[in-house]
């Protein structure tokens, strides 16, 4: 219908320009973060005046189902946590250089909303796919000291790949994404143009040198074959998803001082500190364990509300400046808790966390019963980084358009057939 072609063209073409807009003016500018907001914020509002017009429309779907009803419970909880906020300001709005305060999170909400109209998602997942494929080149330029784009004062003599997004930690997050979708185009679609697009997001996850993204991505590429499994020509495609990625990894692996290794191995090696509490167990993880430990040292505080959005930097320069100093050697600022579901938490209480995942469980309960959908991978993949990672409004709106897409709004007219 003409309702959902054009729901289909907006998605498309936010799913393709956001990721990739950024404003470089050099010296401190933000290039990435608030750029990317203020677009968001236009789609959205395009979005809003295109479901207002097509009110009628809206009307034949199942619009207040189980799924919306848990998305308005995560909504009033965190709603309500900003009574409680220590900075309200903040807290609505974000931090300088994050954004992602409660109208962010709003937004994101809207969107997933908006996305469960569409049934047929073929040309946003193209029109995404246009921008991995970008995106994937430009990182892996970056890498080899390429890059035609001014940079800011803080990226100029960064190495790893982080594209348009602002951070490896981000880039590698974006690909998690990526490549699920990328094994979505060859089993699908066009095999050999799919091998070519994977090849690309592999070589640029590896590129990001990031390890939660390497874990999220390994999970969503064992999730992703095992849905496809009775798809034709199965072996062939997955044994040639191996060999790409087995040479892919020596190449990148013998090219860049064997560090992927030295990453990967890195991985059981810390875990085995943590898991026998020794004495360098805090700086496990780039210090996550060190920061994990003292945020829910902080959610024990105030449990039921948390402290606000963006509210973290302060409280660890308010009570744990001693600790930084002996852990990591000077004063940092911690942005977020390097963990999304603890940031939920600390951010807008426990209630918030619950119903966050109560939600997403809901999604994924349906998308199962539903059909096998190659983006349950993608979404799987994503909640595992989340594990390591943070929220950023770069990559997270993707997440919540994606996460709408597995579970569409059903039609009045088919449910009263029924």
């Amino acid at each position: 219908m003409a309702f959902e072609k054009g729901l289909q063209k907006i998605y498309a073409a936010l799913c393709l320009i956001v990721p990739l807009f950024i404003w470089p003016k050099g010296g401190n500018s933000d290039h990435f973060y608030l750029p990317k907001l203020v677009l968001l914020v236009l789609f959205a509002f395009v979005l809003l005046l295109y479901l207002i017009y097509h009110r009628e429309e809206i009307k034949k779907f199942k619009v207040m189902d189980g799924i919306t009803l848990a998305s308005l419970a995560f909504l009033l909880m965190l709603t309500l946590s900003l009574f409680f906020a220590m900075d309200l300001k903040e807290s609505l709005l974000g931090r300088v250089y994050r954004y992602e305060g409660y109208l962010t999170i709003v937004l994101y909400l809207f969107l997933f909303w908006g996305s469960r109209f569409i049934r047929n998602h073929q040309l946003v997942l193209r029109m995404l796919l246009v921008g991995i494929v970008i995106q994937a080149i430009y990182g892996i330029a970056q890498t080899s000291g390429f890059d035609p784009i001014l940079r800011d004062d803080v990226r100029l003599g960064w190495q790893s790949a982080f594209g348009t997004l602002g951070n490896p930690n981000f880039y590698g997050s974006f690909m998690v994404i990526a490549l699920p979708l990328s094994i979505w185009y060859m089993f699908k679609h066009q095999f050999h143009i799919g091998a070519v697009i994977y090849a690309l997001v592999f070589y640029a996850l590896l590129a990001s040198m990031t390890r939660g993204a390497w874990l999220g991505a390994s999970v969503g590429l064992f999730v992703c074959l095992g849905l496809a499994r009775k798809s034709t020509s199965y072996l062939s495609k997955i044994s040639l998803i191996f060999v790409i990625s087995f040479v892919l990894l020596v190449q990148f692996n013998s090219s860049h001082q064997n560090q992927v290794v030295t990453q990967a191995l890195s991985i059981p090696k810390e875990a085995v500190e943590v898991l026998v509490q020794a004495e360098t167990a805090p700086q496990a993880g780039s210090y996550r364990i060190f920061i994990w430990t003292h945020v829910v040292a902080l959610i024990k505080e105030r449990p039921m509300t948390g402290y606000g959005f963006d509210y973290l930097p302060k409280l660890f320069f308010e009570y744990y400046q001693k600790d930084m100093q002996s852990v990591m050697g000077r004063l940092m600022t911690i942005d977020k808790a390097h963990n999304e579901y603890l940031n939920i938490a600390v951010s807008a209480g426990i209630p918030s966390l619950i119903a966050y995942l109560t939600l997403v469980f809901v999604v994924l309960k349906n998308s199962v019963s539903k059909e096998k959908n190659l983006l349950l991978a993608v979404i799987i993949a994503y909640l595992v980084q989340a594990f390591f990672n943070i929220s950023v409004v770069s990559v997270a709106f993707l997440f919540w358009i994606l996460l709408g897409r597995l579970v569409p709004y059903a039609s009045k007219s088919f449910i009263e057939a029924d």
